[in-house]
């Protein structure tokens, strides 16, 4: 059995790097590119708001990898997608808000940090909600951490498809806009404010858009 599971993890690996490459990276470009681009970088990077977001994921990949080894069945079959989606979406209009009420303080220094660092907490969040949201993919990873029987053989199942989908967009979103996004933000530095009232509002409403169904990532 242990030697089927090491053999299987390059294939799982490589389910991961093309499926973060392609549906999870257009899901992420209007979520965290979006909040990478309105987030006013003073103490945190692109590359550090990115890692926050992908650790979400591969907590919460790696999870459902567990749990379905532990229980001997794949968990997304109990995963209701209405559900996952209203989760996912609550937690895009919470960071949204918290994008938004950010520029309202930015006069006071104790609530700009708490601010941040409630916008900071709230990435891992969002990843974590994208994570939970059933998709093939995934399913195909839990059930084959289902026929392990063992929740640590699911665990490195779920952990190695989770390493492979977040790889891309640490790399393309997290040190390719870093970058892109400091000079985007020192060109309209005197913008600040609006630009975050209007990446707030952009994840507000992709976040209402998950919540009622219209789209789904």
């Amino acid at each position: 059995m242990f030697e089927t599971i090491l053999a299987s993890t390059p294939a799982i690996l490589l389910l991961g790097l093309s499926f973060g490459a392609s549906a999870c990276m257009l899901a992420c470009i209007p979520t965290l590119g979006v909040a990478l681009l309105s987030h006013n970088h003073e103490n945190t990077s692109s590359k550090a708001l990115a890692a926050r977001f992908n650790a979400g994921r591969f907590f919460g990949y790696s999870l459902l990898g567990l749990i379905s080894g532990s229980i001997g069945a794949s968990i997304t079959q109990g995963l209701n997608p209405d559900h996952a989606a209203w989760i996912f979406g609550a937690l895009l209009i919470f960071s949204g808000l918290l994008l938004w009420k950010r520029t309202t303080s930015m006069g006071c220094t104790k609530k700009t940090s708490s601010h941040g660092s409630l916008f900071k907490g709230s990435m891992f969040s969002m990843g974590l909600g994208m994570s939970l949201t059933p998709c093939l993919p995934l399913a195909s990873v839990c059930a084959a951490a289902a026929s392990t029987g063992s929740p640590w053989f699911g665990l490195l199942l779920g952990a190695t498809f989770a390493l492979g989908a977040i790889i891309p967009a640490q790399l393309l979103l997290g040190y390719g806009l870093n970058s892109a996004s400091i000079q985007f933000r020192q060109q309209l530095s005197l913008r600040a404010p609006q630009l975050s009232r209007l990446g707030g509002g952009l994840l507000i409403l992709t976040g209402l858009s998950v919540f009622i169904g219209f789209i789904q990532l």
